[in-house]
């Protein structure tokens, strides 16, 4: 497994520094994010073989499984983005001090989950999880129950036919398994005017990857309003936002439930998790479409950022952001603001395709807003001096956009209440950091 060189045409990285990308861009994004999942597996099998892991033939028996796929059959398991993550977050406790927390053992499953996609003949030895009660996860594709005692599982893939074994005990997985010992993976399909999006809302393989499965509250399958919410959300950004529901298309691949807060929603990705987005029940369609918008801007952006240095280092800094109750570190302002040109854009779009009425004032106020928003703090960002050349770039393009954006008129009710909000946040803000007594 000996991933490729990448490059980016300055074409792509011109319509990135725009907010776009399309779906040439984000595949080509994809492309790099599955070769930084090779390596890290990579780096995993080496420093098993440096530290004589006692779990070390099992998993460079799974590695050797792998590196004999073709490349589409590995992708589409190592591009899971709870496998990502946990490449990522397993080599790092390998490389360092937290060796006893690392599960490797996950790659075993992984190339389990592999074999099982790929229809070729397995034999594989999985070592499970410490405590994990005979649970066989397999990423993307569902859980096998083994008694409480197991703590290895056989996999066998022959003739069509998967079964796992452990502590005497036997658990059909095949597809249309009817053994109530295996769960599948819930998948969400949804499909408009031809544009697909397919999540898998594999919950259970987020425990495995470090600093994420013990500190996430995660929530489980998705209600009647859920499904609702997000088909609505579709068919809104594939009718009025097609070339963000084309990146969406081609990059979300896991949604992952979490519990609403108090009050309002939240939502999220993880930088070495491309494709998968967090986020509580939303609202409405709507709200839903807004998210999703958002998100697919920090997942472009992580990726960049791991083909190019945006950021040289530094001290540490902390800057006020007018979408955050907290000050952010200038990598988090930069997220922030590339994230806030996606919304600004999205009811952008609104207000040109919404006639009149509250939904239409409603687009106007978030579009004034936010572009407002996003174009004071451009102008933050691009006069650090720690930006790279890309970074540089980067954010040059979001303030040209940005520039014309805020000329582009609104009605004066939509206007002067952007700006009631813009101030209240400000004002909020500097009491909260006013010393008091």
């Amino acid at each position: 497994m000996i991933p490729g060189e990448h490059r980016l045409p300055r074409v792509v990285l011109d319509e990135l520094a725009a907010g776009r990308g399309g779906a040439d861009g984000v595949a080509l994004l994809r492309a790099a994010q599955h070769s930084k999942s090779m390596l890290l597996v990579r780096a995993i099998i080496a420093l098993l073989r440096e530290r004589g892991h006692p779990d070390r033939a099992a998993i460079e028996a799974a590695y050797r499984l792998l590196a004999g796929l073709r490349s589409e059959q590995r992708a589409a398991t190592l591009g899971h983005p709870p496998v990502a993550a946990w490449a990522f977050g397993t080599a790092a406790l390998l490389d360092g001090d937290g060796a006893a927390q690392a599960y490797p053992g996950l790659l075993a499953a992984v190339a389990a989950t592999a074999a099982v996609r790929a229809g070729v003949e397995a034999d594989l030895d999985v070592p499970l999880a410490a405590g994990a009660a005979g649970r066989l996860d397999l990423p993307g594709l569902g859980t096998a129950t083994l008694p409480a005692d197991a703590t290895r599982a056989r996999l066998r893939v022959t003739h069509g036919h998967v079964w796992a074994y452990g502590a005497g005990e036997r658990v059909d997985i095949g597809a249309g398994s009817t053994d109530p010992r295996w769960q599948p993976v819930p998948r969400l399909d949804l499909a408009h005017h031809g544009l697909r999006l397919s999540l898998l809302l594999d919950t259970r393989s987020w425990r495995h990857v470090p600093g994420i499965g013990a500190g996430h509250r995660i929530g489980g399958g998705l209600t009647g309003a859920w499904r609702l919410h997000l088909e609505e959300a579709w068919r809104l950004l594939v009718e009025q936002h097609r070339p963000v529901a084309e990146e969406l298309s081609g990059v979300l691949r896991a949604l992952v439930p979490v519990p609403s807060p108090g009050g309002g929603s939240r939502s999220g990705t993880f930088h070495h998790a491309f494709g998968a987005v967090a986020m509580s029940l939303p609202p409405d369609g709507r709200s839903a479409a807004v998210v999703l918008a958002h998100e697919i801007q920090h997942a472009k952006l992580a990726a960049l950022n791991d083909m190019f240095a945006l950021l040289e280092p530094g001290p540490p800094e902390l800057f006020y952001a007018p979408w955050r109750t907290d000050p952010r570190p200038l990598e988090g302002l930069l997220h922030g603001v590339y994230a806030h040109l996606g919304v600004a854009g999205f009811w952008r779009r609104q207000v040109r395709v919404t006639v009149d009425g509250a939904a239409r004032y409603r687009a106007e106020v978030g579009f004034a807003r936010w572009s407002r928003a996003a174009d004071d703090t451009v102008r933050v960002l691009a006069a650090q001096r720690r930006l790279t050349p890309v970074g540089r770039h980067l954010v040059d393009g979001m303030a040209a956009v940005l520039a014309g954006w805020v000329r582009e008129p609104v009605s004066a009710l939509a206007a002067e209440q952007a700006g009631r909000l813009l101030a209240e946040h400000r004002a909020r803000w500097d009491r909260s950091r006013t010393p008091t007594g």
